[in-house]
């Protein structure tokens, strides 16, 4: 009789350090799956790896964050100066990442006509001019020293949509999009594109406008 118990208490031991295994094991695997959604390399992102812009080429050099929010930094070729940013980011909702993307439906001003046909409006202010329009679902800004384009106020703007249109940028199906761009290099990362779909935003933001342009444009392609 105690034989019988003890073996029942072994077939009992024994069953319950199965089931404590068959617990344990999901706890390790959650853990491997949390590690595996790291990105700690550019290979694991939409971000172009070497752009080649019209005035730099930019090399993408680190990467960190996880797959639904990350952030992938570029230098300038042969130096180790940052110059741009890649960032992907997710929202909860859609209309979330609606706000974050500063998309401008309209703005008043006067009436410009750019080469293709688009017509923009222009303002100016504290020395600086304004070319704002909409084309598809984006909305660019180019803004420009009012010295540099005294003689033609949407010269910079024309320039501008041409790199639009030769990187086909604004064709690109997005919910919206946004593009906001100076005639000279930033101290700073203002030059910006952003770009969102469904529930999630891409930015990049660069020191110079043609290679925030090329960024964006290469990663769609991506």
């Amino acid at each position: 009789m105690q034989f019988k118990r003890k073996l029942q208490l072994g077939i009992a031991t024994a069953t319950g350090a199965l089931a404590i295994g068959l617990i344990a094991v999901p706890s390790v695997n959650h853990v491997l799956h949390a590690a595996s959604n790291n990105v700690t390399t550019v290979s694991q992102t939409a971000a172009p790896t070497t752009v080649k812009a019209t005035d730099q080429t930019v090399k993408a050099t680190t990467a960190s964050g996880t797959k639904s929010n990350y952030r992938v930094s570029y230098v300038k070729s042969g130096t180790r100066a940052k110059t741009a940013t890649y960032q992907k980011t997710a929202y909860n909702t859609k209309h979330t990442a609606t706000d974050k993307v500063d998309y401008i439906s309209n703005v008043k001003g006067d009436t410009v006509t750019l080469s293709n046909g688009t017509t923009a409006k222009l303002q100016g202010t504290m020395g600086r001019v304004y070319v704002h329009w909409n084309t598809n679902n984006w909305s660019v800004t180019a803004i420009a020293n009012t010295a540099d384009v005294q003689k033609n106020p949407a010269k910079f703007a024309q320039q501008v949509n041409n790199q639009l249109e030769k990187h086909n940028l604004t064709t690109t199906n997005v919910t919206h999009g946004s593009v906001t761009v100076y005639d000279q290099a930033q101290s700073g990362q203002a030059n910006t594109v952003k770009w969102q779909k469904a529930d999630q935003v891409y930015q990049v933001k660069g020191q110079q406008a043609n290679t925030a342009l090329k960024i964006a444009a290469d990663a769609q392609r991506h």
